[in-house]
């Protein structure tokens, strides 16, 4: 017998992302930086005193010398599941 969409529980809502593009640690970015894309893994997010978020990054290719960005210079995100 198959299950009406009614009867199945609801999940709970996932955690609330820190920055305007809904950007969390954990997540892949494509960025930007200077003409140079590259993908990374977000490490944290510190805010400065300004109200700016700035990305602590870790790029999947090992020629980026580049650690941090601005949410700005993110183009794309894909979001770290969290499965329950």
């Amino acid at each position: 017998m198959q299950e009406s969409l009614s009867d199945v529980p609801a999940a709970s809502p996932p955690a609330p992302r820190a920055t305007s593009k809904g950007i969390g640690a954990g997540d892949i970015v494509l960025v930007d930086k200077k003409g140079r894309r590259f993908h990374a893994l977000v490490c944290e997010l510190e805010q400065s005193e300004s109200g700016r978020f700035e990305l602590a990054l870790r790029p999947l290719d090992s020629r980026i010398s580049y650690r941090t960005a601005t949410v700005r210079e993110v183009i794309e995100v894909w979001r770290r599941v969290r499965r329950v």
